[in-house]
């Protein structure tokens, strides 16, 4: 359904027209849309990715027309605590549009795609990437901050020493390329061994 390539224009509509659902923006006079217009081009906290999930009923023809969605952009900063650019998550975002159920919640989607595109492909570029960060306001217009930490510890976030006047921060750790290598490694071995064990059992049994 989706088309292989949204103009950044386009793609600001999207996520405007879900967040009227889920931070109850109202986008009067495309607020909102102009917001994201410029957060996805400004090279400054430079936005890397945008990740969407949407859910639609069998005879819908236009990608807009979605009937539960899931949403999340991932930005570069350093968010002035930091001592090097890091991946933070943001604008993590579900639109139901439709009392529908489905198998799997589009945000867990989202997040399971942010978890690869992160760990399989931003930490093997960059040696600095260690993780995914994110923030929850301590006084949201909408919303519960409690919840919020307790739901993103459910995905592997925990919440970090540091903290200000207006947000909690959180970071997911994810292994390191040399680490997951010498899983690997550990497991072929494992295997070999297995296997050169159950043969000597078989020509034993054979003896």
């Amino acid at each position: 359904m989706l088309p292989d390539e949204i103009p950044l224009s386009e793609l600001s509509v999207l996520l405007s027209t879900m967040q009227k659902k889920c931070f109850k923006d109202a986008n009067i006079d495309n607020e909102n849309t102009n917001r994201l217009n410029e957060l996805f081009a400004s090279e400054t906290d430079r936005t890397v990715a945008v990740v969407v999930s949407l859910g639609y009923l069998p005879e819908t023809t236009q990608y807009m027309d979605f009937i539960d969605g899931g949403s999340a952009t991932i930005q570069k900063s350093k968010q002035d605590f930091l001592p090097r650019y890091q991946l933070w998550i943001n604008e993590v975002c579900r639109a139901k549009n439709a009392d529908v159920s489905a198998d799997q919640s589009p945000v867990k989607i989202v997040m399971k795609i942010i978890d690869i595109y992160i760990s399989k492909h931003c930490m093997k570029q960059s040696s600095t990437i260690d993780g995914a960060y994110l923030y929850v306001e301590k006084h949201p217009e909408h919303g519960n901050p409690e919840y919020l930490l307790n739901y993103y510890s459910a995905y592997g976030y925990k919440e970090l020493s540091h903290a200000d006047d207006d947000y909690y921060y959180m970071r997911k750790k994810y292994p390191s390329q040399n680490a997951l290598n010498r899983r690997t490694k550990k497991a072929k071995k494992r295997s070999s061994s297995s296997s050169a064990s159950s043969k000597k059992n078989t020509d034993s049994q054979q003896i």
